[in-house]
């Protein structure tokens, strides 16, 4: 695959260009910056996507692209969470676990089976996305909250769970389908 000039990649690179300014601020304990970085990377995510719509520049590049900063997020978050709100990992480890253990499932199935990361982009991915932004950021800015905790993680093992199936059922990796209940 090759690079493509267009607005939604552009984003997506502002977004790649993010993750190293994260782990900084992270590192640094430095959590309203990180806060309002880790918001600009959401927005990033939503306007790549909005624009290769409405600008009619979706590509099998761009999906893929748009995957990348995305797992490498998901990667790094565990990390992020440990290093900014470390009772959450100490307080919830097994839950974190089985949910890490579940990613590093589907991402491997996904590579065994297609040769490729997987890159779906499933509604479940996108409120999955949306329930871990608010767990996060609400979390930095005042207290940790138990329920938005196991609200967040069950949101991440549904949407691992439909990408787990997805991959199970289709013989080619169809980046554009949007749930397992819709053709």
């Amino acid at each position: 695959m090759k690079w493509q000039n267009t607005v939604p990649n552009y984003f997506t690179l502002l977004r790649l260009v993010c993750i190293p300014i994260l782990w900084f601020f992270a590192l640094f304990h430095m959590k309203i910056s990180f806060v309002i970085l880790f918001a600009f990377a959401g927005l990033t995510d939503f306007f790549d996507g909005y624009f290769a719509r409405k600008l009619k520049q979706e590509s099998e590049f761009g999906a893929w692209f748009d995957s990348v900063p995305d797992n490498i997020i998901a990667a790094c978050l565990i990390f992020w969470i440990w290093l900014l709100l470390p009772e959450i990992i100490l307080n919830h480890f097994v839950v974190i676990s089985l949910l890490l253990l579940i990613f590093i499932i589907n991402f491997t199935l996904g590579y065994v089976k297609y040769n490729i990361a997987v890159n779906y982009h499933l509604y479940s991915s996108k409120v999955c996305f949306v329930g871990i932004f608010i767990f996060f950021v609400y979390s930095l800015l005042f207290t940790y909250n138990v329920l938005l905790f196991y609200v967040m993680s069950f949101l991440i093992f549904l949407s691992l769970c439909e990408e787990i199936v997805m991959t199970l059922t289709h013989e080619k990796m169809d980046p554009h389908k949007k749930s397992i209940f819709f053709k």
